[in-house]
């Protein structure tokens, strides 16, 4: 690129340095021809006349001017622009002859001297006005660029915007007339229609919008955000791994997410999809992360991984040759934690399939389900839905994997429960086709009283678990808040086990089934057969109901409630606390313990989580005691986790500043990658199953890491992307030459620093 420097004034403008004393009142290039008008100017005499020089003159010759001290006419373009061959009599000595003066300067204004240097003159004050030829260069050549700037900004934003919002580039065909260009292209056509300046380069042959170009915008994006996150796990210094597999049609493919934190501040964040359909064994999962590290170029030479989470599969949990104990033996304190959400959801599956009537129930919910879900006995249900005021729902899908759904279902179907009586009854009394079986089969089994207790017995319990279900989840849970959320979580369903509670269940029990003329009845209590207490059982103290107990009570009463309350109600009850203690023991829950002490400054009851980290973290025991103490002592009486970050500074206290970030990073749950196959499935639908791996990784970051995407400008990015231009250009010219001159590499290097001008000179 060529830069040019505006001059003023040309070369010839130091002619009128110089000048005799009597010419010295003549004009200047900056003041112009000096042209007095006075009343009488000094006469000569010529034979028998005295004459003069008139100032009506100047009304005809705009480029004259009068000398007072000299008595003379000038012209003024001549002496200012005039060579040596002007004559001297119009640019040195002055023309006095006022009795041919007229002659004179009508020869002299035809002179072709004359008119070159009135055209310089003229073009000498178009220069004034408007620039140099050079400047005007100088200043297109920059408004040219910024013009290509601005529009390549606006290429980038609707990258950008595309990559973020998860959506397909390219359609079927991108040609210029074909119906759909793909959101891409049609979108740099709304582009055209809006900002005059973009058509202008838009419609050019050469816009910079082919896929070659969307693919360098993309990538550069994605590697900003990536060296970002590098970036602060490098100043960290450590950090923890969250992996989970998905099959992503014909790929299985490992998500790889991180955990660590800035300035006290949890992060969680999505670093690649990584194909792994080639082997899914321990050995080819661990070598599938180290290769994305590397590939990243995470230099974990410097780095350490203090802990890891993943769901509790075989060949991720194993103890002995899962990725677990394989990361392990590269990093001995990587501590593994079974992702908690995935043991809660458990918890769930084992109560469905060890109470017979909760398997039943959520078979007939899953039928409702598939009932309602053709066209026509959906849009039939939403009418009887507004003609009955009821809000607008559907009734969701049972799913295994899905840790809210269950209840969310109970919870859609006892909204919905009055539309779908409506019109199961209605398609039972139509009897329009052969559907009407399934209807009276569904209808049969939600009149029955046992599935509205289950379904409000359930809605009850499952509400307390979804807010465990939501804490665990967060990006920003810690091992210690878990433990204590996983406890009070505990003690509230042994609060809710007691006759009083399920009284109030059962208030609305009553109501809803007087609502839907349900029949509340037990038509075999009195004719069960009686059933033995267990004699292994005889010394013992049990924390639940047998069955030879229930019989007792409900022989001993013929209440419908005592019924319910002891079949259904306790033992779904302890079917939770019980797995709940035991998918979340103290035995697991150790090191979580063991930091929710560390967050109350007990150095004794700390100790396991100390032990475990104070050698990687190169803590020194005496010390960090210490500063626990004084932390301690300056943390207000009722203060939580934030007041302790919100003090603990690392230059007082950098010990525990340490530790607290090591306390911190250890991941509670693997839901982060749970949301990434969220995005996954978004991205690389069946439409766009053929995106090459790279492209889809790219995109995924743009979309799932927003945040940092939003923070990211156009200049930025178009920097990039010019200095990935010019390297390309030059290699290419390289190349060229190379064939061209028959060089080495050496002389070709030589050669292009010689010929950096006209290299950079063409764009």
């Amino acid at each position: 690129m060529f830069y040019f420097k505006e001059h003023d004034e040309l070369p010839q403008l130091s002619l009128n340095i110089g000048l005799s004393s009597d010419l010295a009142d003549l004009g200047t290039l900056d003041t112009g021809p000096y042209r007095p008008v006075l009343s009488t100017y000094t006469k000569t005499k010529f034979g028998k006349q005295y004459r003069s020089f008139q100032s009506e003159w100047f009304k005809n010759y705009e480029w004259l001017e009068y000398s007072i001290k000299s008595n003379a006419a000038f012209c003024f373009v001549c002496r200012i622009f005039g060579t040596s061959s002007v004559e001297d009599i119009w640019t040195k000595i002055g023309c006095n002859n006022w009795q041919k003066f007229i002659v004179k300067i009508g020869k002299h204004q035809n002179a072709d001297v004359h008119k070159t240097n009135l055209t310089k003159m003229v073009a000498y004050k178009t220069n004034k006005q408007s620039g140099s030829i050079m400047v005007k260069l100088s200043d297109a050549h920059r408004n040219q660029i910024a013009e290509n700037r601005a529009y390549m900004a606006q290429i980038i934003e609707i990258v950008l915007y595309l990559g973020k919002q998860g959506v397909a580039f390219r359609g079927h065909s991108e040609k210029y007339d074909y119906l759909n260009q793909g959101n891409f292209k049609e979108l740099c056509n709304v582009f055209s229609k809006c900002v005059p300046n973009f058509k202008s380069c838009y419609d050019v042959k050469i816009n910079h919008t082919s896929w070659k170009v969307q693919e360098e915008i993309i990538q550069i994006s994605a590697d900003y955000a990536r060296e970002k996150i590098i970036k602060e796990i490098t100043n960290t210094g450590f950090f923890a791994i969250m992996v989970d597999e998905a099959r992503s049609h014909k790929q299985e493919l490992l998500c790889i997410c991180i955990r660590y934190v800035v300035d006290l501040e949890i992060v969680e964040r999505f670093m690649e999809f990584v194909d792994v359909s080639s082997g899914q064994d321990a050995n080819h999962i661990v070598a599938a992360i180290f290769r994305c590290f590397e590939k990243l170029r995470i230099n974990m030479n410097t780095l350490y991984i203090v802990a890891q989470s993943y769901d509790g599969a075989s060949v991720m949990s194993g103890c002995l040759g899962g990725v677990q104990a394989k990361i392990k033996e590269h990093y001995s304190c990587a501590i593994y934690t079974h992702c908690m959400a995935h043991r809660l959801n458990l918890v769930v599956v084992d109560m469905c399939k060890g109470i017979k009537i909760a398997r039943s129930v959520f078979n007939t919910l899953e039928s409702v389900y598939v009932h309602f879900s053709r066209p026509s006995n959906n849009s039939e249900l939403v009418k009887i839905q507004l003609q009955l005021g009821l809000k607008k729902g559907n009734i969701l899908r049972v799913c295994d994997t899905r840790w809210v759904c269950r209840f969310k279902n109970c919870e859609s179907m006892l909204k919905n429960n009055s539309a779908v009586l409506n019109f199961l009854n209605n398609e039972v009394d139509i009897q329009a086709d052969k559907d009407v079986l399934e209807a009276i089969g569904i209808l049969n089994q939600i009149q029955k009283c046992q599935f509205l207790i289950f379904i409000i017995i359930l809605k009850e319990i499952l509400g307390i678990i979804n807010i465990l279900s939501t804490s665990l989840q967060s990006k920003t849970a810690t091992l210690g808040k878990a433990r204590n959320v996983v406890n009070g979580v505990i003690q509230s369903f042994i609060c809710l086990r007691s006759d009083d509670e399920f009284s109030k269940l059962w208030a609305t029990v009553v109501e809803l089934a007087e609502k839907h003329n349900i029949l509340l009845e037990v038509s075999h209590i009195g004719s069960k057969r009686k059933r033995a207490q267990p004699v292994h059982l005889n010394e013992f103290h049990l924390e639940t109901t047998t069955g030879a107990e229930q019989d007792d009570q409900i022989n001993a009463s013929d209440s419908i409630e005592l019924y319910y309350r002891c079949t259904v109600y306790f033992p779904i009850i302890d079917t939770i606390i019980n797995n709940l203690r035991y998918r979340f023991s103290e035995e697991s829950l150790e090191m979580a313990s063991s930091i929710d002490c560390f967050m109350e400054m007990d150095y004794e009851k700390s100790q396991y989580f100390i032990n475990h980290y104070k050698v990687v973290m190169n803590i020194n025991l005496n010390l960090l005691k210490s500063e626990m103490l004084v932390l301690k002592n300056c943390l207000p009486s009722n203060y939580n986790h934030i007041i302790v970050k919100n003090i603990c500074k690392e230059p007082t206290f950098p010990n525990v500043y340490k530790m607290l970030q090591v306390a911190l990073t250890i991941p509670v749950s693997s839901a982060t990658c749970e949301r990434s196959f969220s995005s996954m499935r978004c991205l690389k639908n069946w439409l766009r199953a053929s995106m090459e791996q790279q492209r889809f990784t790219d995109l995924a970051i743009l979309n799932i890491e927003r945040d940092i995407v939003n923070k990211i400008t156009s200049s930025e990015i178009l920097e990039k992307y010019s200095t990935i231009v010019k390297l390309t250009l030059l290699s290419d010219r390289m190349f060229l030459y190379i064939e061209n001159e028959r060089s080495t590499s050496t002389e070709v290097i030589g050669a292009y620093f010689m010929q950096e001008v006209s290299f950079k000179s063409n764009p």
